[in-house]
């Protein structure tokens, strides 16, 4: 039995366990304690699912297309969970290493997943495509980042926007892993279809809710529900 066989059933608990803590905490009450909870189970469960997502993407070449798609979807997870612990940029607060070590090596994962996407893109166009969509996401939430660190966020709740956002498309891309990986279950689906479906019917979600927000704090509402 290989090493991969004896780690699948964790891969498994571990995927599963980041979909329904993932769904939890997206529908619980924010800031109440099954949110909170779930949104830790939901980032450690992530972190155990990425670990053996890039395995299996390294040493079997037929699964390498989960790489980008482990990486990026972590990166989400990680500096989603991160900003909670960097909340008053605005004051002027300084983002700690792990900050940096984190969104530094996203920025460069991203370049090298570009340049890949461009060496493929002739022999095989669906893995070019993955390679592109997941590294354009890498791209813009280490430019927000960089931006946040380097200069003072002149919104004061920027720390919601963006764990809402990086959190949601971490389950999203959790979601895609879990659909392309089991892409026999849709036969009737090609995989570009399943990349498209996760991110298609979740963004307009999350830009909704992003709006709503945007929109309570400009009438002062967000003060009331939201407590740095």
């Amino acid at each position: 039995m290989s090493i991969l066989e004896i780690l699948k059933p964790i891969h498994i608990l571990a995927g599963s366990l980041t979909l329904v803590s993932g769904l939890i905490a997206m529908t619980s009450k924010k800031g109440q304690t099954v949110h909170r909870l779930s949104g830790k189970i939901f980032f450690w469960s992530m972190a155990v699912t990425t670990l053996l997502g890039l395995n299996a993407g390294i040493f079997r070449p037929n699964l390498q297309i989960f790489i980008p798609i482990a990486i990026i979807s972590f990166y989400q997870a990680a500096s989603g969970y991160r900003v909670l612990f960097i909340k008053t940029l605005h004051k002027g607060q300084k983002p700690a290493l792990i900050d940096w070590v984190l969104t530094i090596g996203m920025l460069v994962t991203s370049c090298v997943f570009v340049v890949l996407g461009v060496i493929n893109l002739s022999t095989d166009i669906f893995y070019s495509i993955v390679l592109f969509s997941f590294s354009t996401i890498g791209l813009y939430c280490c430019g927000v980042d960089i931006y946040n660190y380097t200069i003072k966020p002149k919104n004061k709740f920027y720390w919601l926007f963006i764990h809402i956002f990086r959190m949601s498309h971490g389950f999203i891309a959790a979601l895609t892993a879990f659909l392309v990986n089991n892409s026999k279950l849709f036969p009737f689906l090609p995989q570009v279809l399943l990349l498209i479906i996760p991110i298609a019917i979740g963004q307009p979600i999350i830009s909704f809710t992003i709006w709503n927000l945007n929109r309570k704090k400009n009438t002062g509402k967000l003060d009331k529900i939201v407590v740095e």
